[in-house]
C-alpha cells in the first residue's frame, strides 16, 4: 500500500512538472507568432537605442531596459524599470524601482517600491509607491496623483496635483490645483494601547471561545502538539510562511500559464473558469492562513503555556481565558511585542500542521489462515 502511494504521489509530479512544460512551450510559441515577439520575458530586456518596437510591449523579468523606442504601450514588471528611451503609447509599470529618464507620450501608471521621474509624462501620472521623486526636469504634462511614503516634487506639472503621503516637499510649479494630504504618524499613548490590547484580547476570546465550544479537537490537538514538540512546531511554523507565499506565486504563474495555453489551442470557455478557480484558490488559502495565524496561533500558543489539563471542560476554558490575557499582555509590550508576536504565529502555525499533517500508518498483519 505504502509503496502504491509513493508511485501515485510520483505520477502526479511528473504530470505536474509535463502541464508546466506543455503550457511554457505553448507561451513560446505564443511569443514568436501568435504575439509577434511582444511579449518578453528573461533575467533583463533590453531595447537598444537603434531598436524600435512597432505597437505594443509586454515585458517581466529581472530588469527591463528601454534605451531605444516602444511605438505604443509598455507593459512592464521587473525587479527594475529603467526607461531612458521613448514609450509613445502609455505606460504601466510594477517594479522595485522605476527610473523614467526619458519621455511617455502618453498616461503613466507605476507601482513602485522607489520611483524616480528626470523625464516627460505627456499625459497624466499615477504613483503609488515608497518614495517617489520628480526631479527638477521631471515634467507631467496632465494631473499628478499620488500615494507615497515620501513625495519630493521639483518639477513641472501642468495640470492638477492630488495626493496623501508621508512626507511632501514641493519645490516645483504647479500650474493647476494642489491638494495634498500629509500623515501625521503619532506615537501611541498608554491608553491606547491599553484600549487596541483590550479589543485585540475580546476579539481572540470570542474567536477562540467558538472554536473550543464548536470544533474543540481543533483547540485542543495543537495545543498538545506544542506541549510535546515545541521547537519542531517553531521550525515547521517558519517554513510555512514562506510555503505560503511560493504557493501563491504558483498558483498565479500556473494559472497564467494554463489561460495562455488554453487560449492559443482555442478553449477561450476554460480560460475564465481557471481566473476563477485561481481566485478562488488564493482567496480560501489566504483566509485559512490569515485565520491560523491571527486566531489560531494566539490560542494554542496561550493555552499549551498555561499548563492546564485538558481533561474537563472547566480547564480548557480556563486555559483558553488566562492563556489569551498573557499572549495579548506579552505582544502589547512596546518594541518587543511585534517579535514576541511573530514567534507566536511560527508556534501555532507549526503546531496546527504538525497536528493535522498526513500520518503514515503501519500495515495490520494478516494472520495466516489454519490449514
Amino acid at each position: 500500500m505504502a509503496q502504491t502511494s509513493r508511485h501515485t504521489r510520483a505520477f502526479r509530479w511528473l504530470g505536474l512538472v509535463a502541464l508546466l512544460v506543455v503550457t511554457g512551450a505553448l507561451v513560446a510559441v505564443a511569443q514568436e507568432t501568435e504575439l509577434g515577439g511582444k511579449l518578453q520575458s528573461g533575467g533583463q530586456i533590453t531595447i537598444s537605442a537603434d531598436q524600435t518596437v512597432d505597437g505594443d510591449l509586454y515585458a517581466s523579468g529581472g530588469r527591463v531596459l528601454i534605451e531605444g523606442t516602444v511605438d505604443g504601450d509598455l507593459i512592464a514588471a521587473a525587479g527594475q524599470v529603467t526607461i531612458s528611451g521613448d514609450v509613445s503609447g502609455d505606460l504601466m509599470a510594477s517594479a522595485g524601482a522605476v527610473d523614467i529618464s526619458g519621455g511617455v507620450g502618453g498616461d503613466a501608471r507605476v507601482a513602485a517600491g522607489q520611483t524616480t521621474v528626470s523625464g516627460s509624462i505627456g499625459e497624466d501620472l499615477f504613483i503609488a509607491s515608497g518614495q517617489t521623486t520628480v526631479a527638477d526636469s521631471g515634467e507631467v504634462g496632465e494631473d499628478l496623483v499620488f500615494g507615497s511614503g515620501r513625495m519630493t516634487m521639483s518639477g513641472t506639472v501642468g495640470g492638477d496635483v492630488l495626493g496623501a503621503a508621508g512626507d511632501y516637499d514641493r519645490q516645483g510649479t504647479v500650474a493647476g490645483t494642489e491638494n495634498v494630504t500629509v500623515r501625521e504618524v503619532e506615537e501611541p499613548t498608554t491608553t491606547d494601547r491599553i484600549v487596541d490590547a483590550l479589543q485585540r484580547l475580546i476579539s481572540l476570546l470570542v474567536v477562540g471561545a467558538l472554536f473550543l465550544w464548536l470544533a474543540p479537537r481543533y483547540v485542543e490537538e495543537p495545543t498538545l502538539m506544542l506541549r510535546q514538540r515545541p521547537w519542531a512546531s517553531l521550525g515547521f511554523g517558519f517554513v510555512s510562511v514562506i510555503a505560503f507565499v511560493v504557493v501563491i506565486f504558483l498558483v498565479v504563474v500556473l494559472a497564467v500559464l494554463l489561460a495562455i495555453g488554453l487560449a492559443l489551442v482555442g478553449l477561450n470557455d476554460l480560460v475564465g473558469a481557471i481566473a476563477f478557480a485561481a481566485l478562488v484558490a488564493i482567496v480560501t488559502l489566504t483566509f485559512l492562513f490569515f485565520l491560523s495565524a491571527v486566531f489560531g496561533a494566539p490560542t494554542w500558543v496561550g493555552m499549551a503555556a498555561m499548563g492546564f489539563s485538558l481533561q474537563s471542560a472547566a480547564r480548557r476554558w480556563t486555559a483558553l481565558i488566562f492563556g489569551l490575557v498573557l499572549v495579548v499582555a506579552l505582544t502589547s509590550i512596546p518594541v518587543v511585542g511585534g517579535w514576541l508576536g511573530l514567534l507566536v504565529i511560527c508556534f501555532g502555525l507549526g503546531a496546527v500542521i504538525l497536528a493535522f499533517r498526513p500520518r503514515r500508518t503501519a500495515p495490520v498483519p494478516v494472520e495466516p489462515t489454519p490449514v
